[in-house]
C-alpha cells in the first residue's frame, strides 16, 4: 500500500485519528465551508439537515454523523474528495491528499517494521539478527531473533506444525526453557491476500499496543525470506474449547477456575473498549480464542476481525460482512449477521456466549434434537418455567457443587449479554460490576471459620485456649466448672458462640474483647479487591434443620449431611442447649408469625 490514502478506501475504514482532525475542521466552519454545506450536499432533503443541526445543539459533533450515516451508504473517499472539491474546500482536501496511512494509526517500530507482500511492493525485510524488544515499559522485558525463531522451528518444519488459520500457518517453537508460537502470514491466494494482510496487520497492531495481563503476550514480528511472521508464548493449557469439550483432558475445570476465567476475559474486553486514543471492538471472541496458560489465567486472542474506533463515536456502524469460512457464526449476533452493524454490543453477546458455555460445558451450537443456539435453549426454559432457577440443570456437574448464588448470577448475565436487542445489553461496566459481586474461595475448606456443629476453633491453637488473655472463657450461670480434660456436656448461654476442643473440650466465649477481633482480622483478613474476598454466610436461618448450597460451599453448613458421623455424634453428645434458649427461639418464632407482640418477646416472665 503506498504512502497516499487510496481513493477507493471506504469512509468506515479511514484512520480514526484522520477522521477526528477532518471533523474539527468542518464544524469549525461557517457557513458554506462547515458541515451545513457538506450537509446540503450530502443528505438527501433539509429535514435531514435540521436534524443534524439538532445533533449540534446537543454538543455531538455534526460532521461525525453525518459521515457514519453516509458511510452506511459504503461511500469511499474519492466521494468524499468530490464532494470537498465541489464545496471548494481544499483544506480538508489537503488533509486526505497528504495523509501518511502509517501516521495516525500505530504500527509496529522499525525495528519490528512488517512490509506489505511483496506483490505490491518490495520487500523491506530487516536484519535476521536484530532483536525485538518490547519498549515503554511494557509487562516484560522479552527479546528474541528471528534466527531463533528460525532455530527453534527448525525452520518451519511441518512436524512443528500445530494449526491453521484463514490467513496465517501456527508453529511451535522452543528457545531454551521457553516455548513459543508463530503465526506466518498465507501469501497463496493472490485474490484476497489484501484483505488477509489488514487481518494479520490489525492482529499484530493490537497485540502490541493493546497490552493487558489477559491479553496474550507480543514478542515480535518480522520479515525475512518472503515470510511474514508473529511471535507470541505459547500457551500451555490450550484453548478453554479444549478444556470444555475435550473429555480426553487430566482433569475439567472446577467451578472456581471457570469463573476466574470468565472474570479475566470480561477484565481484557473491558480494557479494550476503554482503550486509548481508540477502543478495540474485537469481532471474534469464543472459546477457542481464549487460551489458557500454565496457571490457567485466560488470554485473549486472535484479533484479526477487531476493528478501531474514535471513543466520540456512540453509535454503531455497519461495515461489510465477511462472507469467509467462520467457525465462530454462533457468537454473533443477529444484527452482525444479517445487517453488518458493528459496535461494543458485539463483544458482549460474544462474551455473554462464553459465559454460558463455560458454566455449562455445552457447546453454543446444539445440534440434538435440532441444531438450536445455547442462548436460545436456556431462554427458553427459564421462561417455561418463569425463573433462571430453573437453568440450574444445565450446569457442567464435572466443575464441582457450584454455588447457586453464584451460578444464577452468572446465567443471568450471560443471558442479559446475550439480549436480541442489542440496546438490552448491559455495558461492560456493569458487567465488571457484577461479576465483582461474585467472590471465590481464598483458602482450603479445613481452614474456614466454623459453626457450633464443629469442633476445632478456627486460627487459636487448642494449646492456647486457655493462655489467652483477649479470648476469656466464660461459663453459663448454671452450670459447674468442668475439668478440663473432662468431655461431658456444656450448657450454652443464649448470647454466646462457643467452639469446642477436639481434645479437652476447652470452650472458647464468642464475646471477644475488641483488641482481640482486630488482631485476628489484621492477621488473617485479606485486602478486599475486585475479584476475592473472604465468603459470608448468607442470612439462612441458624436453626434450620437444612443448610443451603451457598452456606454449604462457603463452610458454613447448617446440614448434618455434611458433617461426619463421627462428629455429629460426638457434637450431639457433648453439646445441651439451655431451655431458656429454646423458650427464646420458640417466641421469635411466633413473633415473625404476628402471633406475638414486642412487649410479650421481650417479657422476662415464664410462658
Amino acid at each position: 500500500m503506498s504512502g497516499k490514502l487510496e481513493p477507493s478506501t471506504y469512509l468506515f475504514d479511514v484512520p480514526p485519528l484522520l477522521m477526528e482532525t477532518f471533523c474539527k475542521v468542518m464544524d469549525s466552519g461557517l457557513d458554506s465551508l462547515g458541515w451545513r454545506g457538506l450537509a446540503a450536499r450530502i443528505l438527501p432533503s433539509w429535514l435531514e439537515v435540521r436534524c443534524s443541526e439538532m445533533y449540534a445543539a446537543a454538543g455531538k459533533s455534526p460532521t461525525h454523523e453525518l459521515l457514519w450515516s453516509w458511510a452506511q451508504q459504503n461511500k469511499t473517499v474519492a466521494d468524499l474528495m468530490r464532494v470537498l472539491e465541489d464545496m471548494g474546500h481544499y483544506r480538508a482536501l489537503d488533509l486526505f491528499r497528504s495523509h501518511d496511512s502509517h501516521k495516525d494509526t500505530p504500527h509496529p517500530s522499525s525495528a519490528q517494521n512488517i512490509p506489505r507482500p511483496h506483490n505490491e511492493e518490495p520487500n523491506l525485510g530487516s536484519d535476521p539478527h536484530h532483536e525485538c524488544v518490547f519498549d515503554k515499559g511494557r509487562r516484560q522485558k522479552v527479546v528474541i531473533t528471528y534466527s531463533e525463531v528460525i532455530e527453534g522451528t527448525r525452520n518451519f518444519h511441518h512436524d512443528l506444525k500445530i494449526g491453521e488459520s484463514t490467513f496465517a500457518e501456527v508453529y511451535r517453537g522452543r528457545r531454551g526453557n521457553e516455548s513459543f508460537t508463530v503465526k506466518v502470514f498465507k501469501q497463496g491466494n493472490k485474490q484476497s491476500w489484501k484483505a488477509l494482510w489488514e487481518k494479520f496487520k490489525t492482529e499484530i497492531e493490537v497485540l502490541q499496543f493493546y497490552d493487558h495481563p489477559n491479553i496474550l503476550e507480543f514478542w515480535g514480528s518480522f520479515s525475512e525470506d518472503e515470510r511474514y511472521c508473529l511471535v507470541c508464548p505459547f500457551m500451555s493449557n490450550g484453548s478453554l474449547f479444549h478444556r470444555l469439550h475435550n473429555e480426553e483432558t487430566e482433569r475439567p475445570l472446577m467451578w472456581q477456575e471457570r469463573l476466574d476465567i470468565i472474570k479475566g476475559i470480561a477484565k481484557a474486553v473491558h480494557h479494550l473498549h476503554t482503550a486509548q486514543p481508540c477502543k478495540v471492538i474485537c469481532g471474534n471472541i469464543s472459546s477457542s480464542n481464549i487460551l489458557l496458560d500454565e496457571h490457567l489465567q485466560p488470554k485473549l486472542s486472535n484479533f484479526g476481525m477487531a476493528r478501531l474506533r474514535p471513543h466520540t463515536v456512540n453509535q454503531s456502524w455497519t461495515i461489510t460482512m465477511d462472507t469467509g469460512p467462520r467457525s465462530n457464526m454462533a457468537y454473533l449476533p443477529e444484527e452482525y449477521i444479517r445487517d453488518g452493524k458493528l459496535s461494543v454490543k458485539l463483544d458482549i453477546y460474544s462474551l455473554g456466549m462464553v459465559i454460558l458455555e463455560t458454566c455449562t460445558g455445552k457447546k453454543v451450537m446444539q445440534e440434538k434434537p435440532k441444531q438450536t443456539l445455547l442462548r436460545d435453549v436456556l431462554s427458553l426454559e427459564a421462561e417455561e418455567k418463569g425463573s433462571v432457577d430453573a437453568c440450574l440443570c444445565f450446569l457442567d456437574s464435572r466443575a464441582g457443587q457450584w454455588p447457586t448464588t453464584i451460578a444464577l448470577c452468572l446465567l443471568r448475565l450471560g443471558l442479559e449479554c446475550t439480549s436480541s436487542r442489542a440496546r438490552a445489553r448491559p455495558s461492560m461496566d456493569n458487567v465488571l460490576e457484577k461479576l465483582s459481586e461474585l467472590l471465590p474461595l481464598p483458602f482450603v475448606m479445613d481452614e474456614q471459620p466454623r459453626t457450633l456443629d464443629d469442633t476445632t476453633p478456627p486460627f487459636i491453637p487448642l494449646s492456647d485456649h486457655r493462655q489467652s488473655s483477649s479470648l476469656p472463657e466464660e461459663d453459663d450461670e448454671m452450670m459447674k466448672p468442668k475439668h478440663p480434660e473432662q468431655s461431658e456436656p456444656r450448657e450454652c448461654s443464649q448470647s454466646e458462640v462457643i467452639f469446642v476442643g477436639k481434645k479437652d473440650g476447652s470452650v472458647l466465649n464468642g464475646r471477644r474483647e475488641d483488641a482481640a477481633v482486630q488482631g485476628l482480622q489484621t492477621e488473617c483478613t485479606p485486602v478486599l479487591d475486585l475479584y476475592s474476598s473472604w465468603p459470608v454466610e448468607c442470612s439462612c436461618a441458624a436453626g434450620a434443620e437444612m443448610g443451603c448450597e451457598d452456606c454449604c460451599a462457603n463452610g458454613f453448613s447448617h446440614n448434618p449431611s455434611f458433617i461426619p458421623q463421627d462428629d455429629r455424634r460426638q457434637s450431639s453428645e457433648r453439646t445441651v442447649e439451655n431451655p431458656a434458649k429454646i423458650r427464646l427461639r420458640y417466641k421469635i418464632q411466633l413473633y415473625n408469625q404476628g402471633l406475638l407482640k414486642t412487649e410479650e418477646l421481650l417479657s422476662m416472665t415464664p410462658d
